[in-house]
């Protein structure tokens, strides 16, 4: 199971479970800017939901007191033995594991692979969360997070080329390119090689001027004609900045979806380990 997720072409969901630990923003600021697919689960009691949804995910699960992380470790435990479960890889951040605790998770193989050790000193705790990602390989063959807005009504491009001024709906956006529909009619004017001189996004209320912009690909989409674009010249800073929070908040909002239409979990995770210690204890 492991050895496929390695291998796995489109990569792997990234998720952090209680992820308010020291140094937090500082890491997920470098995970986005080093485009992983981040998201966030604040209760242990929604997860099982998430990861069902988001099958072959990478669970870095954070506790750092006793009691938190006994209800961590027995999750984690549990999501070994459910079948819709099994394909998740968690690994467990925290300061230190006591053997009782180890054995407990080593229980858990092949679903637990580690511990993360949380290191006080930011830039070594963001090093080793890389590569433990970069071990699971959960890019993929992706180089960069691309998130859907063909449901965001406001998300359009003005193409300005020729003289005129065309309109496209985008249907998705990451820091290097989009694709975007625009009527059929118009597919002839862009053809694949086809150079746009001047783009404008609007994303969330935010106009993105992005220059010139290639077309790599395009092709019939219900009525439509579908454009791959790709951005001449990288974004400016501030633009990748704002990009980068639209797909995070995008993200957050399915997250979101997914905890409310789904009842909580109501195991007990507070009872004595599986293995590791005496159930009596």
């Amino acid at each position: 199971m492991a050895e496929n997720q390695k291998n796995a072409d489109f990569g792997h969901k990234v998720i952090f479970l209680n992820p308010d630990f020291v140094g937090h923003g500082d890491v997920f600021k470098a995970l986005r800017e080093s485009e992983y697919e981040i998201y966030f689960i604040e209760n242990y009691r929604d997860a099982k939901s998430v990861l069902r949804e988001y099958k072959d995910s990478i669970c870095i699960a954070y506790a750092d007191d006793g009691v938190t992380k006994r209800k961590l470790i027995n999750f984690i435990y549990s999501c070994s033995q459910d079948g819709t479960l099994k394909s998740t890889i968690f690994y467990f951040l925290t300061s230190e594991l006591h053997i009782k605790e180890k054995k407990a998770l080593e229980a858990a193989a092949p679903c637990y692979e580690r511990m993360i050790q949380l290191n006080p000193r930011t830039p070594f705790l963001i090093q080793e969360i890389v590569n433990n990602l970069e071990d699971k390989n959960a890019k993929g063959r992706r180089q960069y997070v691309r998130v859907s807005c063909a449901e965001d009504k406001e998300a359009t491009a003005l193409a300005e080329m020729g003289g005129r001024i065309y309109k496209f709906k985008m249907q998705d956006i990451s820091i290097v390119g989009s694709a975007c529909s625009v009527e059929e009619k118009f597919a002839q004017f862009f053809e694949k090689g086809t150079v746009i001189p001047s783009v404008t996004f609007s994303l969330a209320g935010k106009q993105i001027p992005v220059g010139k912009v290639a077309v790599y690909a395009i092709f019939p989409a219900a009525g439509m004609a579908k454009l791959v674009l790709l951005f001449s010249e990288p974004l400016k800073d501030e633009n990748k900045l704002f990009v980068h929070k639209y797909i995070a908040e995008k993200f957050d909002s399915d997250v979101q979806t997914i905890i409310k239409t789904h009842p909580r979990d109501t195991e007990d995770y507070s009872k004595a380990f599986a293995v590791g210690e005496e159930q009596n204890q």
